[in-house]
């Protein structure tokens, strides 16, 4: 099965925040419930850290069961894309399968387009090239964050060039430190196995972890074909909104030395029956 972590982390954070919002309701109410004589402006307050701690309750829960549909949806997935490499449709069947599926918001299933293998040298190189790769975007993005964090709280927070420096330089530090680390620990799970890729309109299986191509909430926007690399590489965009904006990641499979022909059909087939389609 895919890498849960993120998801397991989520449950946790849910957890946690619907018995801290527990605590905030108990000290509330009965503090805002007592017989004894207080200023109303803390009752006021009190009542305030009940209502709070309540809605912060009901966050709790609701994120905590939203996460275990998610999970249990992505075991659903990882079934039925282990299914469809069992029992392979033709491309012509799977693009049938997908058009079926277009006046929906997002595929539902996992229609089987491609289910690539490689040779340990193959793999072992994309996971070297690979993380070089994450290494220089990871820099570029401190740098990005240190430049563009400088300028925006010097110029908008009133605070002096060299304190909005250091403290661009540490958010990006840390957000750099955070992408090092997963791209140390994917480099890791992915030289545990030889190389295993399968692909559908709805998600990919990399070695057993799941990424999400279209859902309620991420959609596919763009795919290339990076010829000029060794291997070529199939680079999936994938962008959803957040509370600061849209966001987006790239993923990244290289092309067995044997599925050049197929990978530039798979780019057809996305362009034309999947992206823009959702």
């Amino acid at each position: 099965m895919g890498n849960k972590t993120p998801y397991a982390f989520s449950i946790v954070l849910a957890v946690w925040f619907a018995i801290l919002g527990l605590c905030c309701t108990v000290i509330g109410l009965s503090g805002a419930l007592a017989d004894d004589e207080m200023e109303n402006w803390i009752r006021g307050v009190l009542w305030v850290l009940a209502i709070s701690g309540g809605l912060m309750i009901y966050g709790g829960i609701t994120m905590y069961f939203a996460t275990k549909k998610k999970m249990s949806d992505i075991d659903k997935d990882e079934i039925e894309l282990a299914q469809a490499v069992k029992n392979p449709a033709t491309i012509e069947d799977a693009v049938k399968t997908i058009r079926e599926e277009a006046a929906k918001p997002f595929p539902e299933k996992n229609t089987l387009l491609a289910h690539w293998n490689y040779t340990s040298e193959e793999w072992k190189e994309f996971t070297k090239k690979e993380l070089s790769f994450r290494i220089r975007e990871a820099l570029i993005v401190w740098l990005l964050i240190t430049g563009l964090g400088t300028w925006l709280i010097a110029g908008y927070r009133d605070m002096g060039h060299l304190a909005a420096f250091i403290t661009s330089l540490s958010v990006g530090g840390l957000f750099t430190l955070i992408r090092l680390i997963i791209a140390y620990n994917a480099r890791k799970a992915n030289l545990s196995k030889p190389g295993d890729v399968i692909i559908s309109a709805k998600s990919i299986l990399i070695n057993g972890k799941y990424h999400i191509l279209n859902d309620e909430n991420k959609t596919l926007y763009e795919l290339e074909l990076l010829k000029d690399q060794t291997p070529q590489i199939l680079e999936f965009s994938v962008q959803w909104n957040t509370r600061s904006g849209m966001t987006n990641e790239q993923i990244r499979i290289p092309i067995p030395a044997d599925k050049s022909t197929e990978a530039a059909q798979l780019v057809g087939v996305f362009y034309n029956e999947v992206i823009g389609k959702y």
